[in-house]
């Protein structure tokens, strides 16, 4: 496993927010009869809210901010359209990144740069939950496109993260973008990656001939890596989604790039080798492009 990698002298870390519980509804085309090890015994996939921690000279960027210190109650609804006759207590529960961050060694106000890669719930709840900034040095950076339309039918706890935006934004530390690419840090950039969302970004970490991509929610699953058939239930568009996971996914491999993923198990830093097939491999040394 690795949580940690040095790319060219700056530290990426992967620290987790807490767990998400989703039943298979959430996976079309994922065939979970033939892989029902993914399933817990709550009849729903257990997966982690990933952020990431990068540590360059004089700059401690943040990409995405997890849940927040809340837990999101199962939705009856979603419940029984899954057929969950016990579902586990919550969808949803944060609140572990206060004690990441610190195992890391970082403390909220060391943090110079929140990136958010979109705007689902759980990647903006600790912007400023309950209206307070907890970042108090940062400057909070999202796409314009995303910040500027609202959600017609927001997902639970997607307003009381909007709620932290807006008190990220009456504070005058709110920056939104809509470029196709964007500096964060040196050798640290955002790049514009649609389909899950408008406006989702993902971001790249280079330094000294070494890479690494931060994916957000581009790839939602590993199985994805081969089967273009599996998509996410809230991806806006599908179609333009798969095209982004199919781009980026070749072009990672071709690169031999060290990659994070906000939900995959472990949290483990992956790249894409083909000696077996093209297949998730540990990321344990360097990569260069």
């Amino acid at each position: 496993m690795s949580t940690v990698i040095d790319v060219g002298g700056i530290k990426v870390s992967a620290l987790n927010d807490g767990e998400v519980h989703l039943p298979p509804m959430y996976y079309p085309g994922l065939d979970f009869g033939a892989h029902p090890e993914l399933l817990a015994v709550d009849g729903t996939y257990h997966i982690p809210v990933g952020c990431f921690l990068i540590e360059a000279a004089g700059r401690t960027v943040l990409v995405d901010a997890g849940l927040g210190p809340s837990s999101i109650p199962f939705p009856g609804d979603i419940a029984a359209a899954a057929g969950l006759t016990d579902p586990p207590e919550s969808i949803a529960a944060g609140g572990l990144l206060p004690g990441a961050l610190a195992a890391a060694g970082v403390a909220p106000a060391d943090i110079t740069t929140v990136f958010l890669t979109h705007l689902h719930a759980d990647h903006i709840g600790w912007v400023a939950p309950h209206g307070v900034l907890f970042f108090p040095n940062a400057v909070v950076i999202c796409s314009a496109v995303e910040w500027q339309t609202p959600p017609v039918a927001p997902a639970p706890g997607e307003l009381e993260g909007r709620r932290g935006l807006a008190a990220a934004e009456a504070a005058g530390v709110l920056r939104v973008i809509d470029a196709a690419t964007v500096e964060l840090a040196p050798g640290v950039s955002a790049h514009h990656s649609p389909g899950h969302t408008p406006g989702h970004y993902v971001v790249r970490v280079s330094s000294r001939g070494q890479t690494a991509y931060l994916l957000g929610d581009v790839v939602h699953h590993p199985l994805q890596l081969n089967d273009k058939g599996i998509s996410f239930l809230s991806e806006t568009d599908p179609e333009h989604a798969l095209r982004t996971r199919a781009e980026l996914l070749t072009a990672l491999q071709e690169r031999n790039a060290a990659v994070g993923m906000t939900h995959f198990p472990g949290l483990d830093f992956q790249r894409i080798t083909t000696a077996n097939g093209r297949e998730w491999t540990s990321a344990r040394a360097s990569s260069r492009e």
